[in-house]
């Protein structure tokens, strides 16, 4: 049998061998989770939020249904989604087929079991009763209901969850989900996404049916001495030898530690057949990486008006503590009123943030290479 190779640094989903770090973040989560403790994961695009998930369900060989919410225009897509994720939990948590024909139908009402025979053996299929207009609300109610009397626990990820937000009937969809979670005992709930500000907007807006529903959960970039140590070890398993400190920062300095890049330009180091000499072989593999990817590295940027390039563009080549000041007004020839809302438009897009010293950078790495090195 061929053993499937594990790539070290992959573009999606890090798990076991490829997972660095996040060793606090790991322990937490698990804890969230042991008490049933709802929890909004909090990050920018691609900082590893569903390999955090990911890594803690198989480090703890824990039962779970994922619902990608990305796709969903509409509340019926919506309800769907939850209604599919609710049979697989109730599978999942049944050990034996014949278990599941006999305990669903007494204790889940608004799920019916159909087995189905083929040549291979015994499936079962769940199904909707006849009635697909059982609210969700009393679907992941009776689901929690149902782990509690098989002795279970069991996670429910909805992820790209803010997407509910931008369908016409989100309150009452958020209302419903509430309803559910908050009575919950046996399933906990884990909520992410790619827009941390509606996310932001839905959990901690007053107005919203899931104010203060959850544990926020912020996650930061891995610190640089835990990619050293990573690095490292995955530099001598593929060319038997270190990489030297000065090469691995000088990875870590243009990638600027955001996970998906570290993982994107060591991939590319890692398809070569020896290691990197110096600082300026890494450096033109990851001006080569930008010019194959930049169509989709400057795609967001592209249609964005001309003020938030120029403010993008300045911040690039130097992040910014005081951006509303004379000095900055200046050097980028915006009126300060128009740099205030240009700000404002791109922090809510996740273009830039403000760092632990208050200083406004733009998010993406490679977007700054770009505007600093190829624009």
């Amino acid at each position: 049998m061929t053993r499937i190779k594990t790539r070290l640094f992959p573009s999606g989903i890090a798990e076991g061998s490829a997972f660095c770090n996040r060793t606090a973040e790991r322990e937490l989560l698990k804890q969230y989770i042991d008490n049933i403790q709802h929890t909004v994961i909090m990050a920018p695009r691609r900082y590893g939020k569903s390999s955090l998930i990911t890594q803690v369900i198989r480090d703890n060989q824990l039962i779970y249904a994922w619902v990608d919410f990305l796709s969903v225009t509409t509340q019926e897509e919506i309800e769907n989604k939850i209604r599919a994720a609710a049979k697989e939990l109730v599978l999942a948590m049944s050990p034996e087929i014949k278990k599941i024909q006999v305990q669903t139908v007494d204790k889940i009402k608004s799920m019916s079991p159909e087995l189905n025979l083929s040549a291979m053996g015994q499936s079962l299929k769940l199904q909707l009763s006849s009635d697909d207009t059982t609210p969700i609300d009393q679907i992941l109610t009776e689901l929690d209901k149902y782990a509690q009397k098989m002795e279970k626990t069991a996670v429910l990820v909805f992820d790209e969850f803010q997407q509910i937000s931008e369908i016409e009937e989100n309150k009452s969809v958020e209302a419903l989900i509430r309803h559910a979670v908050e009575r919950s005992k046996a399933v906990t709930y884990l909520f992410s996404g790619s827009n941390r500000h509606l996310l932001q907007e839905m959990f901690s807006q007053k107005d919203r049916p899931l104010y203060r529903l959850c544990s926020v959960m912020p996650l930061e970039r891995i610190h640089p001495d835990e990619y050293l140590k990573f690095i490292s070890r995955a530099a001598s398993s593929r060319w038997g030898e270190a990489l030297p400190k000065n090469l691995i920062l000088k990875i870590l300095d243009l990638t600027e530690c955001h996970s998906f890049y570290v993982n994107a330009l060591c991939n590319e180091l890692w398809l070569k057949e020896k290691t990197p000499k110096n600082e300026g072989a890494i450096e033109q593999i990851w001006k080569t990486y930008m010019i194959k990817n930049k169509s989709i590295i400057v795609s967001e940027i592209v249609a964005l008006p001309l003020n938030q390039k120029k403010i993008i563009k300045a911040l690039s080549n130097s992040p910014e503590a005081e951006p509303y000041g004379i000095q900055f007004s200046t050097q980028t020839k915006i009126p300060s009123a128009s740099i205030r809302r240009a700000i404002e438009s791109l922090l809510l897009k996740d273009i830039i943030f403000q760092d632990a010293n208050d200083c406004y950078r733009v998010l993406d790495p490679a977007v700054s290479y770009y505007f600093r090195c190829l624009h």
